[in-house]
């Protein structure tokens, strides 16, 4: 019986899933970064040897533009320490702060202030208009609608 390493390895060698092998050296790319910077990184892609990062914030974009060659550098010492991370070998570096919000963050709950109903909708309708003596008396059955709830 094979075990799951062998299995897994032998999948990251399929040339139809390149992608997993190119996905585990961004990964091992991103932990030598440092920290503040990897938090920032969306994902990264790799173009016609060019590195893109895509980032969160604005910020982070001269960040990565004053230690490029930092990153350059720990790119060079990963592919020399690990061969398997060649195939993210790239001359350029690129950034882009991306204007797409994240998959993973849900809209909150809305907040505000809320307030409770103060009117007890005891008023007299005067309105002289079949229209408006209608649309008074909706108002008074959606006051006593809210404050029932």
């Amino acid at each position: 019986m094979k075990h799951v390493r062998t299995i897994l390895s032998h999948l990251k060698n399929d040339p139809s899933l390149t992608h997993l092998k190119k996905s585990e050296s961004y990964q091992k790319l991103l932990s030598l970064l440092p920290r503040n910077m990897a938090q920032g990184v969306r994902f990264m892609y790799t173009n016609n040897d060019t590195l893109f990062f895509v980032l969160e914030h604005p910020g982070l974009k001269m960040e990565f533009h004053y230690k490029t060659t930092l990153i350059k550098g720990l790119l060079k010492e990963l592919i020399a320490h690990d061969p398997s991370c060649r195939c993210i070998e790239a001359e350029h570096i690129k950034t882009f702060v991306t204007n797409k919000p994240p998959l993973h963050v849900r809209p909150s709950a809305p907040t505000g202030p809320f307030y409770t109903e103060a009117s007890r909708a005891s008023f007299v309708n005067h309105a002289t208009s079949e229209e408006l003596h209608a649309l008074f008396e909706s108002i008074r059955t959606t006051i006593q609608c809210s404050k029932a709830n």
